[in-house]
């Protein structure tokens, strides 16, 4: 394994985030279970949800004593396995086979779509290295399903991985020191799973942090605008009770003085439906809001496009309504001069 550089790095990791988004960190501590009680398929099938592959597995077993040189047992091209000298051992080993007519990722033809998957007889011995591979493994699925034009780049899966919450359980099992003491000799076999040095990982993984970090901060900001939207418009459906009884009133009291100005204004809110297409605006605004706030409180999955979407579907909405406010507030105003300090006491404790 081969450093390449952080720029390089840093790029996929901004590529990615534009492309497959990014996610929370998995709570692996129940696909751990499975993989203790040795519910192999139920495991990967785990994974595979969380990646948001609605797949079945096919699962089959390799004996554990894989070598890459060796060309009769299992081999598998999307794996780096090495000990301390560069040399294969037997490590946990995985392959996923890759049909041609996979459909698109996030399509209903994905759901019990059977994909086949190798893993070696020992796989369960190590549950965080067990996810850790097969997490790479099916994020060569989700990179080949949107037709990634890095699909094949084993840097970009790795980070796909990373990117898609398996950061942290990646962490702690791509790396397997053993140790064997004979009589006289200690010997101690370090396997490492992955095509990223240890260099490469650490900063990939700091980027990783950093940049879920950024998306929650941005979709926490979405959902605050949209609370403050909604009291916006909360006040507005007020404002125009105020104004429908503002006009009531100064319909009952036509005596009052008005100058010529006000009496042609105020005799144009006589129209048929003032302000039922505003109304219509707000609780049609006020139903999307709700949607969005839903999904995006609920969702651990932050997609770049999806946040920059709904943020300016919600600062279009809101410049919209502020425009049409102005006109509200303004025809209010004029009502209000004609309208006793005591019924405008009484309007707004209603």
């Amino acid at each position: 394994m081969e450093n390449i550089s952080n720029q390089y790095i840093e790029d996929a990791i901004q590529n990615l985030a534009e492309s497959i988004g990014i996610k929370d960190y998995v709570d692996e501590n129940e696909i751990i279970s499975l993989v203790r009680q040795s519910k192999v398929k139920e495991s990967i099938e785990e994974i595979a949800k969380y990646l948001k592959l609605p797949i079945k597995i096919n699962l089959s077993y390799v004996p554990k004593g894989y070598r890459p040189e060796n060309t009769n047992t299992f081999h598998s091209s999307h794996l780096v396995k090495t000990d301390w000298r560069g040399r294969g051992s037997e490590g946990i080993v995985a392959q996923i086979s890759i049909p041609s007519c996979l459909p698109m990722y996030g399509s209903s033809g994905l759901n019990n779509f059977q994909i086949s998957v190798r893993v070696s007889e020992n796989c369960t011995d190590r549950p965080a290295t067990f996810i850790a591979v097969i997490a790479h493994e099916l994020s060569h699925i989700v990179l080949h399903s949107i037709g990634h034009k890095e699909k094949d780049n084993e840097i970009y899966t790795d980070i796909t991985a990373m990117m898609l919450g398996f950061s942290d359980i990646t962490r702690q099992g791509r790396r397997v020191i053993e140790t064997s003491t004979s009589v006289t000799t200690e010997t101690t076999v370090t396997t490492t799973y992955g095509y990223l040095s240890d260099e490469n990982f650490y900063f990939a993984f700091d980027k990783v942090e950093e940049t879920l970090r950024r998306h929650k901060q941005d979709n926490n900001k979405i959902i605050s605008k949209i609370k403050e939207l909604a009291i916006k418009l909360k006040d507005g459906r007020k404002e125009i009770i105020c104004f429908r009884k503002y006009l009531e009133y100064v319909d009952k009291h036509l005596n009052r003085k008005i100058s010529q100005e006000d009496g042609y204004k105020i005799s144009t809110f006589h129209q048929p439906g003032y302000y039922e297409e505003l109304e219509q605006e707000i609780y049609k605004i006020e139903r999307d809001l709700k949607k969005i706030s839903s999904f995006l409180q609920s969702s651990n999955h932050y997609i770049s496009s999806t946040i920059k979407k709904y943020e300016e579907r919600i600062n279009a909405a809101d410049n919209n309504i502020d425009s049409k406010y102005d006109k509200l507030y303004s025809d209010v105003k004029i009502l209000k001069k004609h309208v006793s300090l005591i019924y405008r006491l009484k309007v707004f404790i209603r």
